[in-house]
């Protein structure tokens, strides 16, 4: 009898340990929630190397095993960070692809319990000139993606989020000399136009490219005759210039592209529209 209940004892203890720990492993799963893939740029010339930011967030500190590829290519890992309310952010390189098309991103984190996947399209261009941008940036490929990534000079990256409507894609700011104390890596996009891009749609496609190029009262480093200087030596003179009661208009030509640019005390601007 005494053994019998001894037996009970060791048993219902048993039983309780095992219980209580398969609730503890109930109780605390690892979760990884929402990848972001953020592009340096929407279009990639096949003649640069590639650069990719990922983002994505999870209930705990463990590491974990992250793959990116670009065409199936794995990319070589260049920073980490994690901060709660950011996420996981890490940094990838890829060497520059001599290719073009359309090539399939793919990044899939995974730790003891759980894996996610999330895949995106990069475009890859020969170049970034008026005609090959104009004619790669459709509505449903410019909207794909939610930010892109800012390299730092130091290391890592910042994600600049994209504007997107029904009608407009604000995608980018690109400048030769980044502001902000030069935290940021300078990038460019269309020869000679710096600035902050906005894509304007309608139901035909794309109608205009506006490049908010430089503001002289907010830039102390934006020289309006250093852009005139730029545009001209990438384009040619230009065809005509107008006075107005706030500023003036000038007018540049590029083949089948007409590059209207609005300057006044606040800002100094560019249209790009197809003739």
């Amino acid at each position: 009898m005494i053994k019998n209940t001894l037996l009970l004892i060791v048993l219902s203890i048993l039983f309780f340990a095992c219980s209580k720990t398969g609730d503890n492993s109930q109780a605390t799963p690892k979760k990884i929630e929402r990848i972001i893939i953020s592009p340096e740029y929407l279009l990639q010339p096949k003649s640069s190397e590639v650069y990719i930011g990922v983002r994505y967030f999870k209930d705990y500190s463990d590491k974990d095993n992250i793959t990116l590829t670009l065409n199936g290519q794995s990319g070589t890992q260049l920073s980490e960070t994690s901060e709660q309310l950011l996420g996981t952010n890490l940094l990838f390189k890829f060497n520059s692809a001599n290719q073009t098309g359309d090539f399939k991103i793919r990044c899939v984190v995974k730790n003891d319990q759980n894996t996610l996947e999330q895949e995106q399209t990069l475009r890859i261009v020969n170049d970034f000139s008026i005609n090959t941008v104009w004619n790669s940036l459709d509505k449903s490929y410019s909207s794909s993606f939610s930010s892109i990534a800012d390299r730092l000079k130091t290391t890592g990256y910042t994600l600049r989020p994209i504007a997107n409507s029904s009608t407009n894609v604000q995608f980018g700011a690109y400048y030769e000399n980044y502001a902000y104390l030069n935290l940021y890596v300078s990038k460019s996009f269309i020869p000679a136009l710096y600035g902050v891009y906005t894509l304007i749609y309608n139901d035909l496609g794309l109608q205009q490219i506006k490049i908010a190029n430089g503001s002289p009262d907010a830039d102390q480093n934006f020289l309006a005759t250093k852009f005139y200087a730029d545009v001209t030596a990438t384009y040619g003179n230009f065809i005509s210039q107008n006075n107005t009661g706030n500023g003036k208009v000038t007018i540049f030509k590029s083949g089948i592209y007409t590059l209207t640019v609005t300057e006044t005390p606040a800002l100094v601007s560019t249209v790009i529209t197809k003739s």
